[in-house]
């Protein structure tokens, strides 16, 4: 499985978990994860294989990567994306990540 592959299943998995807690927040929620816990490197990857087309993308995780290639940063939709603010040296956190 190649590191797109790999990118593309975590995608979709993250997707179906918050369309099952939250169908009509499944997009935003999704983004607001990807955004905050994916290293920036894991985003720009997943955003050109969306460019190319999207292969195995599902409908929400193709809309939550999308909203990646805006320049806006999502404001939190979980409790954990709350809590990460990541790197705010104010509150002693350093930025979380997916990765690794």
């Amino acid at each position: 499985m190649s590191t797109t592959d790999k990118l593309v299943y975590m995608a979709n998995q993250i997707a179906r978990e918050f369309a099952n807690q939250r169908p009509h927040e499944a997009v935003d929620a999704t983004w607001d994860h990807l955004w905050h816990f994916w290293d920036p490197r894991m985003r720009e990857m997943i955003l050109a294989h969306l460019s190319a087309g999207g292969d195995g993308l599902a409908e929400t995780a193709r809309a939550a990567v999308a909203k990646l290639g805006e320049p806006v940063e999502p404001r939190p939709r979980t409790q954990a994306t709350k809590f990460n603010r990541g790197g705010d040296p104010d509150e002693g956190r350093n930025s979380m990540s997916d990765a690794g």
